[in-house]
Formats: C-alpha cells, sequence, structure tokens
C-alpha cells in the first residue's frame, strides 16, 4: 500500500511540474500571437499600397509589347516555392497541416526555399529538391530577407525559374489557419484596383524594376508574419488543452491518492485493533 501511495505521488507531482511548462508556453504563444497579429495588418498595409502604387506605374504608360521580365510570360515552366514551417513543435498540428499541403500540392522536382528547421527535416528526409534553407528564430531578420530576395531575383532574371511562389499557413481567427500558397512572380495586374496616372521619372521600367522586388518582399514578410501567428495561435490551442488534460489527470491522481492513503489508515487501525485482542 505505502508503494502504492509513493507511486501515485510521484506521478502526480510531474504532472503537476508538466502542467506548469504547458501553461507557460500557453502565455507565452497568446503574447506572441497578439504581437505577430499586430504586425501583420501593419505589414499588409504597407504591402497593399505598394501593390496600388505598382498598378498605377503599370497603368501610366503601358507599352504595346511588354518587355519587363516581371510582367513576361515565362519561357519555361520551373517555379520555385518558398515554404514556411516552424523552428520548434508543440503546435499541434501547424506543420503537419502545411507539410501535407506540400506534399499534395508541390512536385519533388521543384526547387524550395525553406523557412524552418522542421520543414527542412521533413523535405531532405522526403528527398524534395531543397536548394536553400533559412533558420528563423523570433523573426525574418533584413539581413536574412533581403539574402533571399537577392537570390529569387537572380535566378528570376536569369530565367532559370518561371514563377516564385510562398507557400504559408494563412491566419483567420485564433482556431482557424490554413496552408494556401500565394503567387508572387510573374506578377499580376490587377484591374480591380484603381489608381491614378502618374508621371514617371526615371523610366517605367525603371521604377518597376525597384518596385517589384520591393513588393514581393513585402509580400514574403507578411506571409511569415501569418505564419508566426498561426504558428503560435496553434500553440497556444495545444497547450490549453494540454492544460485541460493535466488538470483532469491532477484530479483523477488525487482522488486515487486520497483513497488509497485512507485504505492504508484503515488498515492501520484495523492492526492495531487486532494487536489489542
Amino acid at each position: 500500500m505505502a508503494g502504492q501511495i509513493s507511486t501515485i505521488k510521484k506521478r502526480l507531482q510531474t504532472v503537476n511540474s508538466t502542467k506548469k511548462l504547458t501553461n507557460a508556453t500557453e502565455l507565452v504563444a497568446t503574447v506572441k500571437l497578439q504581437k505577430y497579429n499586430i504586425k501583420t495588418k501593419q505589414n499588409e498595409e504597407y504591402a497593399s499600397n505598394l501593390k496600388r502604387f505598382i498598378m498605377a506605374v503599370l497603368k501610366s504608360s503601358k507599352p504595346e509589347q511588354e518587355t519587363n521580365p516581371y510582367l513576361m510570360k515565362p519561357y519555361a515552366d520551373n517555379p520555385l516555392y518558398i515554404v514556411i514551417t516552424s523552428n520548434s513543435g508543440l503546435c499541434g498540428n501547424y506543420n503537419v497541416e502545411v507539410l501535407k499541403y506540400v506534399t499534395e500540392n508541390v512536385p519533388k522536382d521543384t526547387p524550395i526555399f525553406v523557412i524552418g528547421t522542421i520543414g527542412y527535416n521533413y523535405l531532405m528526409k522526403h528527398d524534395y529538391l531543397v536548394v536553400k534553407k533559412y533558420d528563423e528564430l523570433e523573426d525574418l531578420q533584413p539581413r536574412i530577407l533581403n539574402q533571399m530576395i537577392n537570390n529569387l531575383m537572380v535566378l528570376y532574371s536569369q530565367y532559370e525559374i518561371s514563377e516564385i511562389n510562398v507557400v504559408y499557413t494563412k491566419y483567420i481567427n485564433t482556431l482557424t489557419y490554413t496552408p494556401t500558397t500565394m503567387k508572387l512572380l510573374p506578377f499580376t495586374i490587377d484591374e480591380d484596383i484603381n489608381a491614378e496616372e502618374i508621371l514617371l521619372e526615371p523610366s517605367r521600367d525603371e521604377v518597376l524594376d525597384r518596385l517589384i522586388p520591393m513588393y514581393v518582399s513585402s509580400q514574403i514578410y507578411v506571409a511569415f508574419l501569418e505564419a508566426k501567428t498561426s504558428e503560435n495561435a496553434a500553440r497556444r490551442n495545444a497547450m490549453n488543452a494540454a492544460n485541460k488534460n493535466a488538470e483532469k489527470l491532477i484530479n483523477e491522481l488525487r482522488l486515487n491518492y486520497n483513497k488509497a492513503r485512507q485504505a492504508a489508515i484503515t488498515q492501520e487501525m484495523n492492526e492495531i485493533v487486532a494487536s489489542i485482542r
């Protein structure tokens, strides 16, 4: 009986320690969720305004035949994908869902830039064509983002790739986040955007050569922020569920502990009474 009580007590201590960890992780994830959600909205506004300005440039002096490489139809069919995952776990099915989406939508012989250790390990293990890996901790640093954009623009301008796409987890709300693909290049003219004609200096192509890489960079960063928002929402939900399960288990262990302790006391009393007789 004493051994049973000791076993339950040790397990109770272990579950309590685990609950403290999951509770702390949930609180941290909640704070990060709010932070990344705010940053996403701020950067979405910047990317939207940048796109509107590009539309104004495109409508200001449209040539008879498009010559800008960012707007021309690609000659080859060799798309590139940027896949965004996390560096760590404890975030429910967040990585599982995005990698399942990659498996269903991205061919294995397609070049991939991957952000996040978990995605890199999975794609390498399953023989995907990973050409570049970027580790991220809390933020996609400007130095890393600029390096990525430079690599992408060189590949695209030299016609080594025909498209640039981002696979990321789109944040909808705290319970819903869905893997999706965003196409960045070739740039698509959105006829629904109203833009006034403007006078360009220097030439149209020179302006676009500056603006479109800036737009691609801003959209990659927005996708990254949405992915981080989704990751932390998934982590918070997973830890919240873990806390509830731990609390339920703690209550069961306390009940078993009290029953075992009561049984041990009753046995001791019976032994004392028997010895008196």
